[in-house]
């Protein structure tokens, strides 16, 4: 069985504990190093717990030669990180959104297409049986044609860097809505030509980003889609998110509910909660990434789609600012 031999840059967003438990789990995967700026806090954390040598520099961890990088940095620092993997012609898979801003987005996606870059946005919801399922229906006319999608990306406030804005890039719609609107544009095979948004602060008094959104985007065959992507979920929740679908057709609907696969249990020590039991969509994604590179297959999901979902969060946040309908065309960007 092939190596595949990994390096990790950044590690301050929440899920990189998730892909370093699921890169552990694969045989075939090999972390070389593991790097962030953070003068060794997180990283040397996430070392010494697993075990992976910790490494001083960006460069230090691409002269290993890693098949690819993991890029987990807050997301303004998406495109540092991405420089020093371009510059080392190594493959990327990086954390949503790929980038916050249209200059960024294009430079990485003109840059990896020029150098021959394999990069990556990290999508696992792709890879949840109930959307498959979802999408087949609907690919197969079960549902008629379609009219349009209900969504919910609801979650809790995570605090920390997610709500400084120079290093998010905004607040719960730079958070949520990409997961969205990477599963709207898988399934229908085309991107919105329009967003719309309306956001405020509801919730926490002293953030300055918003904590509430309701995000609407059509497409071109004039399906419509609505997302609350919110950070509604506090602590009296008994399940810190959600993700849900409901597809209308003209024949049919169908739903996704990726978290209805949760046990009610009763603690003394924490009340009431939601215990998830389902699938591990993090490690179907990691184990594809690592078959694909054993058979030199592509990466499974592209920079591109990553490019197309984030466009759809800059564009809500063109509508928040502007108080209208904004067309994805406006915001320029050369793909």
């Amino acid at each position: 069985m092939k190596s595949v031999k990994v390096g990790v840059l950044g590690t301050t967003h929440v899920h990189t504990a998730t892909y370093l438990r699921c890169l552990i789990r694969n045989e075939a995967a090999e972390i070389v190093g593991i790097y962030d700026n953070d003068n060794g806090g997180n990283a040397r954390t996430f070392a010494e717990a697993n075990g992976l040598s910790m490494r001083h520099s960006a460069e230090e961890v691409l002269a290993l030669r890693p098949d690819f990088v993991l890029i987990c940095t807050e997301n303004t620092r998406h495109i540092e990180m991405f420089r020093h993997a371009a510059n080392a012609r190594t493959d990327i898979l990086c954390e949503k959104p790929l980038a916050t801003t249209v200059a960024d987005l294009d430079e990485m996606l003109s840059v990896s297409q020029k150098n021959s870059i394999k990069l990556m946005t990290s999508f696992p919801n792709r890879y949840i049986h109930s959307y498959r399922s979802a999408k087949q229906a609907y690919h197969s006319g079960r549902l008629g044609r379609l009219l349009g999608v209900k969504a919910t990306n609801k979650g809790e406030m995570p605090g920390g860097w997610f709500v400084e804005p120079t290093l998010s890039g905004g607040g719960c719609v730079m958070d949520h809505t990409v997961h969205v609107a990477d599963l709207m544009n898988h399934l229908l095979g085309s991107s919105p030509v329009s967003v719309r948004a309306v956001c405020s602060r509801r919730l926490y008094d002293t953030l300055t980003v918003e904590d509430v959104a309701l995000v609407s985007f059509l497409y071109p065959d004039g399906i419509f889609v609505t997302l609350d992507s919110s950070w509604s979920r506090t602590r009296a929740f008994p399940y810190a998110r959600d993700l849900t679908l409901r597809l209308f057709g003209d024949r049919g609907s169908a739903s996704v509910d990726y978290f209805a696969e949760s046990n009610k249990l009763y603690s003394n020590e924490r009340g009431a909660f939601w215990s998830y039991y389902g699938e591990d969509k993090d490690q179907m994604m990691i184990d594809d990434i690592i078959a694909a590179y054993q058979s030199g297959g592509d990466f499974p999901i592209t920079g591109l789609d990553g490019y197309r979902s984030a466009m759809v969060a800059i564009a809500a946040y063109r509508s928040l600012e502007e108080k209208r309908e904004v067309r994805i065309s406006e915001l320029g960007g050369i793909f």
